[in-house]
């Protein structure tokens, strides 16, 4: 049997609590590090209260057939940043579950999907989410910004996850709004309000940000960052955007 238990949007204590007692009757506890970079500073404390070793894993083993062996054997438990089916890889081992004759059972909890309410922006009006990866020398992609430009079109706002692997590795806010801006010069169109641009960061933490592009902090702030491109506003939306500095 597989657990796949959400440990919401930044700290690890974050997780619905009556996914603990479940734990404790797992024979095994894994913690997936790759999709979001949370904080695990409570791990400890969580293995004591559920009795047993929590094994941090990253996308070697989230992508192989490990979890689908183990979970054929044994109750295994999977703690995921975020809401579980945030992901496309965790509902795509739900998939294979199905096919294998593994039970699965789901412990929903908090993402960027919801707390992106917290700008004042309506949840109603968010078209497709897509992401910025991280570029190197020859890896320049593009193809999120269709997804941006397919939302301004039908006036819906845009969630824009800028990828992490770790604290020093992650696409900078700044240097996404760069990348945007040069996709527009170079397609030589002005499509994004740039002026209400807003730009989150650790959101859910006791440090989170919640700034305009335009402000000069962003070029200091930590991961997991996002941006929201905004569509068309209604009058709530204008009003709230003018309380973000």
């Amino acid at each position: 049997m597989l657990y796949l238990i959400g440990t919401g949007l930044y700290y690890l204590n974050d997780l619905p609590l009556r996914a603990i007692n479940e734990m404790k009757e797992c024979d095994e506890v894994l913690l997936e590090r790759y999709t979001n970079l949370n904080d695990i500073s409570f791990l400890k404390e969580l293995e004591k209260d559920i009795g047993k070793k929590i094994e941090v894993v990253g996308r070697e083993v989230m992508e192989s057939d490990i979890i689908l062996e183990k979970a054929a054997k044994e109750k295994l438990a999977v703690l995921i940043p975020g809401d579980p089916l945030a992901a496309t890889t965790h509902f795509s081992l739900i998939q294979e579950c199905k096919k294998r004759g593994i039970t699965t059972r789901i412990f929903h909890s908090s993402s960027i999907f919801t707390a992106a309410g917290e700008t004042g922006l309506s949840l109603y009006k968010f078209g497709g989410t897509t992401s910025i990866p991280i570029y190197s020398e020859h890896f320049h992609p593009e193809s999120f910004f269709d997804v941006i430009e397919k939302n301004i079109e039908c006036g819906y706002h845009s969630l824009v996850l800028l990828e992490v692997k770790n604290k020093e590795e992650f696409v900078e806010p700044y240097k996404a709004i760069e990348i945007l801006k040069g996709i527009e010069r170079k397609k030589e169109i002005k499509i994004i309000d740039w002026k209400n641009v807003i730009v989150i960061s650790k959101i859910g933490s006791d440090e989170q940000k919640i700034l305009k592009a335009n402000n000069n902090e962003i070029k200091n702030l930590e991961p997991p960052c996002s941006l929201i491109i905004t569509g068309k506003l209604n009058e709530n939306e204008k009003e709230a955007l003018k309380t973000i500095n």
